[in-house]
């Protein structure tokens, strides 16, 4: 048979979605510096900065592709509306497609630079809908 929670283990939840959705807000954050990062050292490569500048966009791109993942693990932890949950999913698998572009060639390999702009609007659109959230349930 099973128990009800206690009043403990609830209030023990509900810090730990607290905190997620924290965690959610500063990855989305996070995300959308890392694509404007990302914009700069590309942008670098190209007016000659040299291979450094390559690499840099390289290893940012790889971190934000972390932050893009950890995004969902941050709103099911939080246990965010179905929205956020669907933003999120479509933020890391967009992120890994994204990603993926990197290494195509050609018209394929144009697709790059569009995605890092979905990237970047969906960020923002996930910032925007955490503040909101926040704002209304003071969190």
């Amino acid at each position: 048979m099973r128990r009800a929670p206690t009043a403990h283990s609830v209030a023990i939840m509900q810090a730990i979605r607290r905190g997620a959705r924290w965690v959610h807000l500063g990855l989305a954050v996070l995300v959308v510096a890392g694509v404007f990062a990302q914009v700069y050292l590309i942008g670098a490569y190209l007016f000659g900065a040299g291979t450094e500048a390559l690499d840099a966009h390289r290893s940012v791109g790889f971190t934000v592709h972390g932050f893009e993942v950890l995004i969902l693990v941050a709103a099911l932890i939080a246990w965010l509306p179905r929205t956020d949950l669907w933003l999120s999913l479509l933020m890391a698998v967009g992120g890994t497609v994204q990603l993926a572009l990197s290494g195509a060639e050609k018209w394929t390999g144009a697709l790059h630079p569009l995605g890092a702009l979905f990237v970047l609007v969906l960020g923002g659109a996930l910032v925007r809908r955490d503040l909101r959230l926040r704002a209304r349930y003071a969190v």
